[in-house]
This record gives C-alpha cells, sequence and structure tokens, in this order.
C-alpha cells in the first residue's frame, strides 16, 4: 500500500500530491477509495472492514486537512 500511495501522490502531483502523501494513511485509504475510485460509503466500509461512521468521520477529516494544506 505505501507504493501504492506513493503512485498515486506521484500521478496527481505538485501541491496535492505533497498533501496527499501528508494525510495519514486511513484517511488517504477512504479518500481514494472514495474520491478516486467512486465507492460510496457503505462500499468504503467494507473494503476497509470499518464501521460506516468511521468512513464518514475519516473522509470530513481527510477533505478538511486536504482544504488547510491546499489554502
Amino acid at each position: 500500500p505505501a507504493a501504492e500511495d506513493e503512485a498515486l501522490a506521484a500521478a496527481v502531483g505538485g501541491e496535492v500530491g505533497d498533501a496527499l502523501r501528508r494525510l495519514a494513511p486511513e484517511l488517504r485509504d477512504v479518500l481514494r477509495a472514495m474520491v478516486l475510485d467512486g465507492m460510496s460509503v457503505r462500499e468504503t466500509s467494507v473494503l476497509l472492514g470499518v464501521p460506516e461512521g468511521t468512513v464518514k468521520t475519516r473522509a470530513r477529516r481527510a477533505r478538511r486537512a486536504m482544504r488547510e494544506a491546499l489554502s
């Protein structure tokens, strides 16, 4: 997964890639599944093996962290 994260950040590049690299792995996993892979909260929950509420919380935290990093 670490190599996958680096490949993702490199593909996105620039400030967005740097911001992705700085995200905690659990936040990056949720962001990747929901935003890049287009998965629903339920699908992401099953994929990651965590409750739907946890997925929602991590997605909110990831978006906030990305917004702050890019502002």
